[in-house]
C-alpha cells in the first residue's frame, strides 16, 4: 500500500494519519506530543488506534504521561458500561521494564502480548526510543484469526489456554483462546508464543499441536508490520488486538494495565449493553 495514501486528515486537531501496512499500523502525523493534548486530539489517536492497532508518531522530544493518562481516560466510560465486570480505575505504571526473553533463551522473536500471564493484561503500551537501534514488530491477530478455518475458528470460541511468566513461575493466568474486544465487540485470537504454554482440558500432545497450529497464523508474514527504530520514534499500540516482539533497548515505556480479557460465549461476557 503506497504510504501517501491517507487514512484521515483533521483540520480541527492537525494530524493526519497515514497507513503503515495494509493490515496494521498506521503513522501520525502533524502532533507533537510535548505540546498541549487537546480532547479532539486524544479521541483521533484512540480511534485510531483501535481501527489499526499501532501508531507511530516520528521526532518526538518526549512520551508525556499525560498522553496515556488521556488514552486511559477515554476508556473509563467504556469500561463503566461493560457488563462483566465492575468499573476499575485503570492504574498507570510509567517506566516499567518491558516483557523481555528469559535468559538463556533461544534467539528469535519474543512474540506477545504484554503481560498475558497476568489476570488482567496491559491495556495498551506506549514506547519512545532514545536511539536508532534495533527492530520491533507487530501482527494484527483480528486477522489472523481469520487465517483459521471455520470449523476450528469455532472449537476455539470454547478452549481456554494457560499463560505463564518465563522469569516468575508464580505469574500465571487462564484466558479464553478467542477474546472479544471490549470496545468494538470484534473477535481475535489471543495466544502467543512467549507466555501461553497449555491449553486446558486436552491432552498435551493435542494442546501442542493445537498451539503450533495458532502461532503460526498468529506470526504469519502477511500480518506482520516491521520498524526500525530511530531516535525519537513514539509507538503505541493496543495489546488487546496485536502480538509484538521484544521492544528494544533503551526505550522509555508506559503501560495503561487494567483489562481483563473475555471470550465470546454469550453467558460469559455479556457485552451487548441493552436499550
Amino acid at each position: 500500500m503506497p504510504q501517501t495514501l491517507i487514512l484521515h486528515t483533521s483540520s480541527a486537531t492537525g494530524i493526519t494519519l497515514r497507513p503503515l501496512h495494509p493490515a496494521i499500523g498506521a503513522e501520525v502525523a502533524g502532533l507533537d506530543l510535548a505540546g498541549p493534548l487537546t480532547g479532539p486530539m486524544l479521541e483521533v489517536l484512540h480511534d485510531a488506534l483501535i481501527e489499526r492497532g499501532v501508531l507511530l508518531l516520528r521526532g518526538q522530544r518526549a512520551l508525556p504521561a499525560s498522553l496515556a493518562h488521556g488514552l486511559a481516560a477515554l476508556e473509563l466510560p467504556l469500561r463503566a458500561q461493560a457488563l462483566h465486570q465492575p468499573a476499575p480505575s485503570l492504574p498507570l505504571k510509567v517506566g516499567p521494564t518491558p516483557d523481555l526473553p528469559p535468559p538463556g533463551a533461544v534467539r528469535g522473536p519474543f512474540w506477545h502480548a504484554d503481560r498475558s500471564y497476568a489476570a488482567k493484561p496491559a491495556l495498551a503500551c506506549l514506547m519512545r526510543a532514545a536511539t536508532s537501534d534495533g527492530e520491533i514488530a507487530f501482527a494484527d491477530q483480528r486477522r489472523a484469526l481469520l487465517l483459521l478455518p471455520v470449523g476450528l475458528r469455532n472449537r476455539l470460541e470454547s478452549l481456554r489456554a494457560l499463560h505463564a511468566s518465563p522469569r516468575n513461575p508464580g505469574a500465571r493466568a487462564e484466558h479464553p483462546l478467542l477474546r472479544r474486544h471490549p470496545e468494538t465487540g470484534e473477535p481475535s485470537l489471543y495466544a502467543n508464543p512467549a507466555f501461553t504454554t497449555r491449553i486446558l482440558n486436552l491432552p498435551a500432545d493435542e494442546s501442542r499441536r493445537l498451539l503450533e497450529t495458532l502461532f503460526a497464523a498468529a506470526t504469519a508474514e502477511s500480518l506482520v508490520w516491521r520498524h526500525s527504530w530511530q531516535a525519537g520514534d513514539v509507538l503505541i499500540w493496543d495489546n488487546r488486538s496485536v502480538l509484538h516482539t521484544a521492544g528494544g533497548a533503551g526505550c522509555e515505556a508506559l503501560r495503561i494495565d487494567g483489562d481483563q480479557p473475555v471470550g465470546l460465549i454469550a453467558d460469559e461476557m455479556p457485552w451487548v449493553v441493552a436499550g
